[in-house]
């Protein structure tokens, strides 16, 4: 009999052959503990070089043989630092990494025979999936000052305040909880905080791990051997066990063919198997009883997926079978272990789609796994000791409500019905496409709108509103209903599509096994719900269907459908050729032109022709085209146009437009003039109009979802056919997309930007960095593009200089130079002796206005000190990289007024100055006004004193009044001193308040506008 000297079995086989020989209890126990600590300890796992994979490594090419050889000894001293961060976590140390190697080998070679492999590995594979398991967790190290930049990031004060927060609010609940003693309630505290870092460091550890693979590759034995597509490809594979199934479909990371060093790597099969391997590493000591003691205290939800494993009482992975027993002590044991084993049989499911569908090893056959039936490879059932009682109770629902909410309560309107049948017909259009393109053995595009159009234009869908007459069962009279005919030329239904798919609420043939090995777009129709909407409409439902390519030669369909609820009647069909024709008579009517109204609404993009015959009417609906928004309109100024210019994009999964609308002056063409034409040129002149800017549109597989209008130059209509935007259960309710997110339309809007600015007429300008910030303040969301580029004007020593943002930061200090221009004008000579003068850079205010209001250079700086120069007329402010200082309002940082009310600390040489503005927020946006308080001033002395004194203890009342001066000294800082005499009053009636501790008593002084004064006019 042959044992795995890890198991339960083989304990308990040595627990029944010592007491045979009449070995008592504890002496029994002490000699089973010193068995424990000798095979965990010992050498009773297979060791690397003994493993099939190691040894066909070592047989195809030595090199690389020796490279894991040494890679393996650097990662063990790596990863035997996890346990410092996830002392609660199972095993994730270097025997981690040699288990998930060990569980790949049983799956490729049989009986761990290097001479019985099922599939012809390149060596280059062989290497790159055994430093990937070696590789995989490095992302976990983190180090102790790691960790306390964690703590400070602004990363992790958001996710504490959002996914983190249940877990931190409970942290600071027992710092603060006085019924605890304090150093017990800081060493839970600490404790629970610990184990929260560990969790926020898992989430994103496969991302890490790149960083510490680039950083630490010197360390880790160059295992790339310097080739840089090898060392991509082993990182995209380590990230790959942290992402989503659906990730993988990125065929410019995970390619199934890749030439990798002399041979050929199919790198999505590669991180397949590392998935799999990662859960298949259920060995016993993966849970040892002694490291389990070594991390105690756990965290409640982590005891279970520790002890799961030592359930654990059969296993085995080969090439054709994984099988799995369990007996489980507690419910929390077995729920942890089936969660565990069904995302095993699902990653498994997964892979065997899309090897079925590989350019290389796809005469991979997974071996097979399946839990939850009577002969299921996977057994999880309590043990003999075990109190529960496993049971198949779940949620039941009361179908009539169900089908109730789902017929009239998921869409906005019940014509949306029309949409949901429109969005069948074209994803079985598309099938039906793709299916005779290959037929013909044509290339197939990846997108069905990339195919050619006079392919397309012969499959049609065709759209019929007519009226025919119905005679009444009852009263015999006829009466005049709306037919609704859908005609699609698509791939049709069989009796099996139907029965599975069509009959099954919730279940989309899109999302099938069978779909997803036949093609490989992403259709609309995914939740299996959408032909419910029919029934809201209509009683009277016939469907007729063809699906000549069906195995099963049945010939065409015919169904008829009453309700939801009612049983199908089913007959032959009459359909001669491939498709579906689903009529409805419908209860309610379409109003005149309201069928074309709304297929011309949803139809933005669609790639196959729409023919309609509404009432007799006939029309088609296309795609729109990009001549309906760009235009070219002659203004009321001479030799000015608006025009509205078009680029295109078309690159992996996004197509679309992206329209600008600008100003031609002299044939010019000039971006930056979007001001005057949004909000100056129509009062401008009586019969002047302001030029519109396309709308915004959103189009998932070329229906419509969202259009709005575009309050900038720069409008986007694009059709997303990838995962990244996908629809929700009503079609509805989706927020406005920010294309700019996403990355292939932002690099593509950058690419077009960085285009026009390089014309002749704007690279030779003068102010191009003025021209830069304007195209900056219209569209925000580009400035992370310009953070190295030249667009802010300083003067250093009196010689003007353009910097970048990042330069900008990088300043220890710098001025800013503001002109009160009141009382006195000034000329460009004085202002230039005052620059000359300084060997700092200086900011003049005017240049403050001229750059992008999302560019604020003295952000996070603190004011140094603040200059009047000749009598007042100008001022110089300091700004420094010190920690700046403020008086703010006793309230909620998000609440609206937290800012508002914010001064900023400075000193000022005149005592009597209470405060002062610089930068005037009429001028440019509310980020530009800074309010100051002076230092030096009595009364501000005071304020500070009463803060500090609340920060210390809280007094509902004193905070009230206190929040009140803030409030009441913004109009006088704002308005050079107007309202000052409120302020004033308000302040000595603090002296009115009855038992007015002493250190909150105001000082003697009388508040009036003179106090005040705006560094800006």
């Amino acid at each position: 009999m042959k044992f795995d000297s890890t198991s339960p079995c083989f304990f308990k086989t040595l627990e029944h052959c010592v007491k045979d020989n009449g070995m008592q209890t504890p002496a029994l126990y002490t000699l089973l503990s010193l068995l424990i600590l000798i095979l965990i300890f010992g050498g009773r796992r297979m060791y690397l070089s003994d493993m099939a994979l190691m040894k066909y490594l070592n047989r195809k090419n030595s090199l690389y043989h020796g490279k894991i050889l040494e890679l393996r000894e650097s990662v063990a001293n790596w990863l035997s630092y996890i346990p410092h961060t996830f002392p609660h976590y199972t095993r994730h140390t270097v025997e981690h990494s040699e288990e998930i190697i060990l569980q790949i080998s049983k799956m490729l070679f049989k009986d761990n025979d290097q001479e019985q492999a099922i599939l012809r590995l390149s060596s280059a594979e062989a290497f790159i999936i055994m430093a990937s398991a070696l590789l995989h967790d490095t992302g976990m190290v983190v180090s102790d000052q790691e960790k306390i930049k964690i703590l400070q990031s602004e990363e992790w004060n958001l996710w504490v305040s959002r996914s983190g927060a249940k877990r931190w609010n409970e942290i600071m609940g027992i710092r603060e909880d006085n019924s605890i003693e304090i150093s017990t309630r800081n060493f839970i505290a600490d404790l629970q905080t610990r184990y929260l870092i560990a969790e926020y460091i898992r989430k994103t550890h496969h991302l890490k791990a790149v960083d510490v693979m680039t950083q630490n590759h010197t360390f880790l034995g160059k295992f790339s051997f310097d080739d840089p597509s090898l060392f991509r490809t082993i990182t995209d594979i380590c990230v790959a066990h942290g992402l989503s199934s659906y990730e993988l479909d990125d065929s410019e990371k995970y390619p199934e063919r890749r030439d990798i060093r002399g041979e050929e790597v199919n790198v999505k099969f590669l991180a397949l198997l590392l998935r799999i391997g990662d859960l298949l590493d259920m060995s016993y000591d993966r849970a040892c009883p002694l490291l389990m003691n070594a991390a105690c205290p756990l965290p409640a939800d982590s005891l279970a997926h520790w002890t799961q494993y030592q359930r654990i009482t059969h296993r085995l992975t080969a090439t054709d079978s994984i099988e799995i027993t369990a007996k489980c002590n507690t419910q929390d044991e077995h729920r942890f272990l089936q969660d565990w084993c069904q995302w095993l049989v699902d990653e498994m499911k997964n892979a065997s789609i899309i090897m079925s569908k590989a350019t290389r090893h796809s005469n991979w056959i997974v071996p097979s796994v399946s839990m939850g039936t009577l002969n299921s490879s996977i057994k999880i059932e309590p043990s003999i000791s075990a109190t529960y009682i496993p049971s198949e109770w779940k949620l039941e629902l009361d179908q009539d409500m169900v089908f109730q909410r789902l017929i009239s309560d998921v869409y906005q309107s019940e014509k949306d019905f029309l949409r949901e049948l429109l969005q069948n017909a074209l994803d079985a259009t598309r099938c039906k496409v793709i299916e005779d393109l290959k037929n013909k053995g044509e290339d197939v595009p990846t997108f069905t709108n990339q195919i050619s159009e006079h392919i397309r234009e012969k499959y049609p869908i065709n759209i019929t509103l007519e009226e025919i007459a119905i005679q009444s069962p009852l009263s015999q009279e006829e009466h005049l209903k709306q037919l609704l005919v859908i005609e699609d030329n698509g791939l049709g239904m069989d009796t099996e599509i139907i029965k599975k798919y069509f009959l099954q609420v919730g279940r989309s043939y899109y999302t099938s096994e069978e779909f997803q090995r036949k093609f490989n777009f992403k259709p609309n129709s995914q939740f299996g719900v959408g032909f419910l909407s029919v029934f809201a409409v209509s009683e009277h439902i016939t469907v007729e269907t063809y699906k000549p390519s069906s195995f099963r030669g049945e010939g065409p369909i015919s169904l008829c459908l009453t309700s939801p609820r009612s049983y199908l009647l089913t007959d032959k069909g009459s359909r001669k050729k491939s498709g579906t024709k689903i009529s409805l008579i419908l209860k309610k009517e379409f109003s005149k032109n309201e069928l074309y109204s709304l297929l011309n609404k949803w139809c933005k993009k669609i790639e196959f022709p729409i023919f309609l015959n509404e009432l007799g009417t006939q029309s088609v609906i296309n795609s729109e085209e990009v001549h309906q928004f760009t235009y070219e309109i002659e203004s009321l100024e001479e030799n000015k146009k608006f025009v509205t210019s078009v680029y295109s994009i078309d690159e992996k999964d996004v197509f679309g437009e992206i329209y600008v609308t600008h100003v031609n002056d002299n044939n010019k063409d000039d971006w930056s003039q979007w001001n005057w034409i949004n909000y100056q040129y129509e009062n401008s002149h009586p019969i002047a109009i302001k030029p519109k800017s396309p709308q915004n549109l959103t189009c998932i597989n070329g229906i419509a979802y969202s259009e709005f209008e575009s309050s900038r130059p720069f409008s986007f209509r694009i059709d997303y056919r990838g995962e990244y935007l996908k629809p929700n259960l009503s079609r509805q309710h989706m927020d406005r997309e920010n294309h700019l997110d996403n990355p292939v339309i932002y690099n593509r809007f950058i690419e077009i930007l960085n285009e026009h600015l390089s014309l002749p007429h704007i690279d030779t300008m003068n102010n191009k960095w003025i021209y830069i910030n304007k195209i900056i303040n219209s569209e925000p969301r580009i400035i992370k593009s310009f953070q190295d580029t030249p667009i802010i004007r300083v003067f250093i020593s009196g010689i003007p200089k353009l910097l970048s943002p990042n330069e900008i930061s990088k300043i220890n200090k710098f001025y800013t130079f503001s002109i009160n221009s009141y009382h006195k004008k000034y000329s460009i000579h004085e202002i230039q002796e005052i620059l000359n003068s300084i060997k700092e850079p200086v900011l003049l205010d005017m240049d403050l206005f001229r750059i992008a209001d999302n560019i604020i250079p003295y952000y996070e700086r603190a004011i140094s000190k603040i200059t009047p120069i000749n009598e007042n007329y100008f001022y110089l402010t300091l700004w420094t990289t010190a920690k700046a200082t403020y008086l703010r309002k006793f309230i909620n940082s998000n609440d609206y007024d937290y800012h508002r009310f914010t001064y900023s600390l400075a000193k000022y040489d005149n005592k009597n100055i209470i405060g002062l503005r610089l930068f005037d927020s009429r001028s440019s946006s509310k980020n530009r006004e800074v309010l100051v308080l002076n230092l030096n001033n009595i009364l501000v002395k005071w304020l500070i004193k009463v803060n500090s004194a609340l920060e210390e203890r809280s007094d509902f009342l004193i905070t009230n009044a206190y929040n009140k001066i803030l409030e009441l000294l913004k109009t006088p800082v704002t308005l050079d001193g107007y309202e000052s005499d409120i302020l004033n009053d308000h302040i000595n009636k603090w002296k009115e308040i009855k038992g007015l501790p002493s250190q909150f008593l105001p000082p003697k002084i009388i508040v009036d506008e003179s106090m005040f004064f705006t560094s800006y006019r």
